[in-house]
């Protein structure tokens, strides 16, 4: 894997304009008139802790983003994930408004390899920004009560996006997806073993503004609830929220014009500790069409996943789930079964990687107008090797095997077998 090293200057300026005057509007809500007082900043760039760095902390008469500049760029660099898909870089800043508003800005910035990036630079298909990732957010905690505004931007073929997900530790369960760029605002409080949240937000998806596909906006806002016990490692949460989608693709022959939906969602998770946990969820939507009221659309979605942990390097996840949608204004339904399994199988003799995942799914139609069946399957190798040239190298090979049924038309089903090889290094 070849690591980039750029500096926070860098990072912020990639950040698009328009959303710049987000920081001067969030820091002014925080400011209190009445106190016409200087303004003391504390700035800390928080590194990860993969990475083994410490937080470096200064003042300053005002507020100001630190130099991240070193003599040794590798002390400083702010590397949260570094993977096949590129570097995942987090800047964190603290600011102190008078001992009392402590903002804080988090800026979440994907780049990728080098590699990557002269395999890709000759084809005139490829465009950078299918796989950026970028989030800045603007948080406040006062005692128990949190909120703040986050802008993202996500590619439409963004690489490894799950991890990458799960790094930005987003405010929300959903609306986190690929080819999107918008801004969510949000509020939390806790009371006792029971939190509160709201939140509204406004997304554009078709991110690379492609004139041959529609351009969606969305507005969701919402309210979630969770209740966690204190005798038991149980979670129970329930969450509500509406959204309105619209396109603006004003050619005549465009048949999708948007939907109101509100849906209603359930969990309940169980911690076992290290070893395992449990995760049950149901959720119910209300969908309509906003040219056409009488066309609404209901579905429900129950899930049940584990994740089972034998040993500190061995993790097993079986999921199965079961979807229905029921069209109101013809009485038809459709019905979605499925279940995966994942294993992983890290540091085999330390220097082996090991990956399995299988897919099994069904979708029926009661009229039968659609019956068909999907299976997904895929291996894969990781071996991480050493000299004295390349300090880091790791050859990675993927297997994978798809097959498709269908069931009405025999002519759409099909199989097929791919492969893939990577090599990756470090200078």
């Amino acid at each position: 894997m070849m690591r980039i090293f750029i500096r926070i200057k860098e990072v912020l300026f990639t950040v698009p304009l328009c959303v710049l005057w987000l920081i001067p509007v969030f820091i002014n809500l925080l400011w209190n008139p009445i106190f016409p007082l200087p303004v003391k900043a504390e700035n800390v760039a928080k590194l990860s802790e993969n990475q083994g760095q410490k937080e470096i902390t200064g003042k300053y008469s005002k507020s100001q983003l630190p130099d991240l500049s070193s003599e040794d760029p590798l002390e400083q660099l702010p590397i949260i994930y570094n993977g096949p898909g590129g570097t995942l870089l987090k800047y964190q800043a603290k600011t102190d408004f008078l001992e009392t508003f402590k903002p804080e800005v988090d800026i979440f910035e994907n780049k990728p390899s080098e590699l990557d990036e002269t395999s890709f630079s000759s084809k005139s298909a490829f465009n950078s920004s299918d796989n950026r990732f970028e989030i800045l957010r603007l948080e406040q905690k006062f005692k128990n009560f949190n909120y703040g505004v986050e802008y993202r931007y996500v590619g439409k073929n963004l690489n490894d996006f799950d991890r990458y997900k799960k790094k930005a530790e987003t405010k929300t369960n959903f609306g986190l997806e690929n080819d999107q760029e918008g801004v969510e605002i949000w509020g939390e409080k806790n009371i006792g073993s029971i939190g509160l949240k709201t939140f509204f937000s406004r997304f554009w998806d078709n991110v690379d503004h492609d004139p041959a596909l529609p351009r969606m906006l969305t507005h969701r806002y919402g309210l979630e609830m969770k209740y966690k016990m204190d005798l038991l490692p149980v979670c129970l949460s329930f969450s509500h929220f509406s959204e309105e989608s619209e396109d603006t693709f004003e050619i005549e022959s465009s048949e999708y014009h948007g939907e109101q939906k509100k849906t209603y969602r359930s969990s309940l998770q169980y911690h076992g500790g290290k070893a395992f946990d449990i995760t049950a969820s149901a959720s119910y939507s209300l969908s309509q069409d906003l040219f056409d009221p009488n066309k609404e659309t209901q579905s429900f979605r129950h899930k049940i996943s584990s994740s089972i942990h034998p040993a500190s390097n061995l993790t097993i996840i079986p999921t199965l789930s079961f979807g229905e949608y029921r069209y109101l204004w013809d009485g038809e339904q459709r019905e979605n079964p499925s279940a995966s399994l994942s294993i992983s199988y890290s540091q085999i003799f330390n220097v082996v990687d090991l990956s399995l995942r299988g897919r099994y799914s069904q979708t029926k139609n009661t009229d039968r107008s659609l019956d068909t069946e999907r299976l997904n399957t895929s291996i894969g190798l990781s071996w991480h090797a050493n000299n004295s040239f390349f300090p880091e190298m790791c050859y990675s090979l993927d297997l994978g095997y798809n097959q498709y049924d269908d069931k009405i038309n025999e002519n759409s089903s099909y199989n097929t077998l791919s492969t893939s090889f990577k090599l990756e290094f470090q200078l």
